[in-house]
């Protein structure tokens, strides 16, 4: 060790966590983000802004994880004539966003150890 980061630095676990089907990227920090704000702001176009990210890259990964998995993340819907349409997380997309927790919590779990 060339000391450069000092004698007392102490070395810590990190780590990306995705998941995958087929070794394939299905769901990961960036979409957890996307679902999550989608949920809290009712609609894509406001969870992209929230997220400082564009509507079209946020739907293209929704739509990617639902050709991986078959199933849809979430669901969209129209307003009536005065707009207000928006969208809302499907229990598939809750289930995902659960099932990352879950195991990134794990994680950190053995990263404290």
């Amino acid at each position: 060790m060339d000391g450069s980061h000092g004698e007392s630095a102490e070395l810590k676990p990190n780590w990306k966590l995705w998941l995958e089907i087929d070794g394939e990227y299905v769901f990961g920090p960036g979409a957890y983000a996307i679902l999550k704000s989608i949920q809290e702001e009712g609609s894509i176009t406001r969870g992209a802004k929230a997220l400082a990210m564009s509507y079209r890259y946020c739907w293209g990964l929704m739509k990617r994880i639902e050709v991986q998995t078959g199933k849809k993340p979430l669901e969209t819907f129209k307003g009536g004539s005065e707009g207000g349409g928006g969208a809302r997380l499907t229990d598939f997309g809750l289930e995902l966003m659960k099932r990352y927790t879950e195991i990134q919590s794990r994680f950190e779990e053995l990263a404290e150890r």
